[in-house]
């Protein structure tokens, strides 16, 4: 199975108003405007629109933080990610361990 990145929590709880007793991947979808087959569908087939979906999803969840993600600075919106996990983590949610090295 695809290991959940950290923005795809984000969105989830964000833009896809992530519930305690329902997955991250299903409040993504939601966040994606998509059922799960069709995330499936798209992983397999044409990766170009599920990305398309993912970067608009990042691009609302900012916007509605008050950050312009096309003209913010990489230092902005690292503070902002920080921020939003912060939020995250206080609604219950908690992130993947980062990746063995």
């Amino acid at each position: 199975m695809h290991r959940p990145s950290v923005e795809m929590y984000l969105c989830a709880f964000h833009v896809g108003k992530w519930e305690l007793d329902e997955s991250v991947e299903e409040a993504y979808h939601r966040a994606l405007d998509v059922t799960a087959a069709q995330f499936l569908q798209m992983r397999r087939d044409d990766c170009s629109v599920l990305r398309e979906k993912h970067t608009n999803a990042i691009n609302r969840m900012y916007e509605a933080a008050g950050v312009n993600p096309r003209t913010a600075t990489e230092g902005e919106k690292s503070s902002l990610q920080m921020r939003l996990m912060d939020e995250a983590r206080k609604g219950g949610m908690r992130f993947p361990a980062p990746p063995p090295t």
